[in-house]
């Protein structure tokens, strides 16, 4: 077998369109993560990264499959080392891009792998690549990401492709404090903070998107220093996309209402509360972390999130989601005059998120 996989290999760099489709495709078959042989290839990586990155810009058939076997390679973190390669990273940035992209929602699958190892996303950051038309007026990786996310929902940008994957690169990148920088700070290309961009998705139909969305609103809690500008009206007004989701159809004391986000009122008999116990922890451990802050309990009171946390606990099932509840509104609730051991600590167990690396 050992021998039959170096010839493959070796096939891959045929001048021959055809011969390299064939290999390409036997390859692909051998490449799955519970295969007899991942890791015979596994072992021969420094041979596959560059060519099957090439390879990806040619027939349909030879790109998904150099790229499905890039992303189950990659679902080892060890291999991810191999793309801190700047041109490497580049190449995937580019098939993200790329608005004819066949393959740009798998190459966000990779690269979704890729920034599970921090000299990625430390990498990432600093990036720059050619200016794509269409996108925004920026060389700079992340600024392109965050718009073809945005513009690109629906298929709106790439027929081929959704981009819902890019939201799990975000919830990677903001495990760190740079990343969570990039998205608190306003761009120099059009002067908008890019968490506000991507947070309005918190309530989208596909989970992958709602919950690389949820997962970064989460980790940007962690920038205690920066809770004022996330809960102001007039910055980051991330609060309303924390609070929608675990909204269900409710009603609420006028009272109580009128000093709740314009966004939370009168919500509709209809409304669904966030279906995901995941997501909905997610969410909370986001209100435990504004609540670390004076600023953020005092906001978090005026705006009336208690209310909203006592609707959700009448109809919760989940003993996470059930914790993380009574958690937050201790902490609301609690005496101001008593020192408050949370202030300046995250909640216990919380940890800025990640999502699962993605194999085919």
């Amino acid at each position: 077998m050992d021998d039959q996989l170096d010839e493959l290999i070796e096939f891959l760099n045929s001048p021959r369109p055809d011969v390299r489709e064939l290999a390409v495709g036997y390859l692909a078959g051998f490449s799955s993560p519970k295969s007899e042989n991942f890791q015979k290839l596994v072992s021969r990586v420094d041979k596959l990264v560059q060519r099957l990155l090439i390879i990806s810009h040619e027939s349909p058939s030879s790109a998904n499959n150099a790229m499905s076997i890039l992303i189950n390679l990659t679902s080892d973190i060890s291999i991810c080392k191999y793309f801190t390669d700047e041109d490497y990273l580049s190449m995937v940035i580019r098939l993200i891009t790329n608005p004819t992209s066949i393959i740009a929602d798998l190459a966000s699958m990779l690269l979704s792998n890729l920034t599970k190892l921090e000299n990625i996303c430390r990498a990432l950051v600093a990036l720059n690549v050619g200016l794509v038309p269409g996108i925004c007026n920026s060389t700079l990786a992340l600024d392109q990401l965050t718009d073809v996310f945005v513009k690109g929902m629906d298929k709106k940008y790439n027929k081929y492709a959704e981009f819902g994957y890019l939201a799990s690169v975000f919830a990677d990148i903001t495990n760190y404090p740079y990343g969570r920088r990039y998205f608190l700070e306003r761009t120099a290309y059009d002067g908008k903070l890019p968490i506000t961009k991507i947070m309005v998705f918190s309530e989208y139909p596909g989970i992958i998107r709602r919950g690389g969305v949820d997962s970064t609103m989460k980790n940007v809690c962690f920038d205690k220093e920066k809770h004022r500008e996330i809960l102001d009206p007039k910055e980051t007004n991330m609060l309303p996309y924390i609070l929608l989701p675990l909204c269900g159809p409710e009603e609420f004391d006028m009272e109580d209402m009128e000093d709740m986000p314009e966004e939370v009122q009168f919500l509709g008999d209809d409304k669904k509360r966030e279906p995901d116990p995941k997501l909905r922890c997610t969410l909370l451990e986001a209100i435990n972390l504004l609540c670390t802050t004076y600023c953020g309990r005092e906001t978090l009171r005026a705006k009336k999130v208690y209310p909203v946390l006592r609707e959700m606990h009448k109809e919760e099932t989940d003993e996470n989601c059930l914790d993380l509840n009574y958690r937050a509104v201790q902490l609301l609730m609690g005496d101001e005059s008593k020192e408050t051991t949370q202030d300046g600590k995250g909640t216990e167990n919380s940890k800025p998120e990640a999502s699962a690396f993605e194999e085919i």
